[in-house]
């Protein structure tokens, strides 16, 4: 029923087509069925009752076009049941029983007109109810994401300030790596929660390249180590993407800072790829490795980090082979 009452020919049609020509030929076309049908049941079973298809299709024509349309296919439909098939037939006098019948099977078709133009009402009703509260809806929304962009900026403004005054080579390194994680942060809620990418579930492809394309911009800018991001589509919700996205975020970062010392050139690779019992994505370089001491297993901020976004992610954080230094994160459907 929800879908009869959302197919509003006239306003589908409109204003291409007149509202009186849809409803007079939806009209016309429900009642020409109701004779139709009429007619074959009456060739398997003669003596058929001449008003058994009235009530459907007033039905219809009232949900496709309105009321108006509804009365003008009870009115045709009566017409012919007049014309054709009640004795005498051509419009001629009927008896009591007939002429009653008549009234009363008229009468109950502008019943299921009423009730089905007040069914239509009520759903109108009820879609612009639903409209005015997601109008509401995207405006909160829209306030929210401000904010908490605002917010990132301030806490971004308030880790690079401290940082700019630490005397302490090691501090000043540790709020460099807090300030690039809060803009991480910040990066993948404007692409994951905005409002334009409102939904449920998000392209993780999609979304590592656009992160693959801001690391490249901010961490490699002297051109001799490149990233590579070769990545299948795999739809995953936002919360997911976003853990995934700070795993990446962590590794290419260490691999951009410790991979490839002294001027190295160098490739760092991030590749996603669909596996039968979920997907596979790889961050791995060709540096200079981390003999003895793998980054899962050393001590450190960055190493329960990753280990946490994996966690958070749903998958299981392996290490890889070779030459430098590679990590696999199985994510399970």
């Amino acid at each position: 029923m929800l879908r009869l009452g959302n197919l509003n020919l006239r306003s589908r049609l409109a204003p291409d087509v007149p509202t009186w020509v849809t409803e007079w030929v939806c009209a016309g076309l429900c009642a020409s069925f109701s004779g139709l049908l009429r007619l074959c049941v009456d060739l398997l079973a003669p003596g058929t009752p001449p008003y058994l298809f009235f009530f459907p299709f007033v039905l219809l024509a009232t949900l496709l076009a309105g009321w108006r349309s509804g009365v003008i296919a009870l009115t045709i439909m009566m017409l012919g049941v007049w014309y054709m098939i009640l004795s005498p037939a051509r419009f001629g006098p009927l008896d009591s029983v007939e002429a009653t019948t008549l009234i009363l099977n008229g009468l109950s078709g502008l019943a299921v007109v009423a009730v089905a133009q007040a069914f239509r009402r009520a759903y109108e009703l009820a879609q612009n109810e639903r409209a005015a509260k997601l109008e509401v809806r995207e405006l909160l929304l829209r306030e929210l994401n401000h904010r908490v962009k605002n917010n990132f900026q301030m806490v971004e403004a308030l880790l690079d300030m401290q940082r700019r005054r630490a005397k302490d080579d090691q501090a000043a390194a540790a709020l460099s790596d807090a300030l690039r994680r809060v803009h991480s942060m910040a990066q993948a809620h404007a692409f994951l929660y905005s409002p334009e990418n409102a939904v449920e579930q998000i392209d993780l492809g999609d979304y590592l390249h656009e992160l693959c394309s801001s690391l490249s911009d901010s961490l490699l800018q002297n051109g001799l180590v490149r990233l590579d991001c070769r990545t299948a589509s795999w739809s995953v919700s936002r919360d997911r993407a976003v853990a995934v996205g700070l795993v990446v975020n962590e590794l290419v970062t260490n691999a951009a800072k410790y991979a490839f010392p002294d001027g190295r050139s160098g490739q760092i690779l991030v590749a996603l790829s669909g596996r039968p019992e979920g997907c596979e994505l790889t961050v791995a370089d060709d540096g200079i490795g981390m003999p003895g001491v793998p980054l899962i297993k050393a001590e450190g901020m960055g190493r329960k980090l990753v280990e946490s976004f994996a966690r958070q992610s749903g998958g299981v954080l392996t290490e890889g082979a070779g030459p430098g230094v590679s990590y696999v994160l199985m994510l399970p459907n």
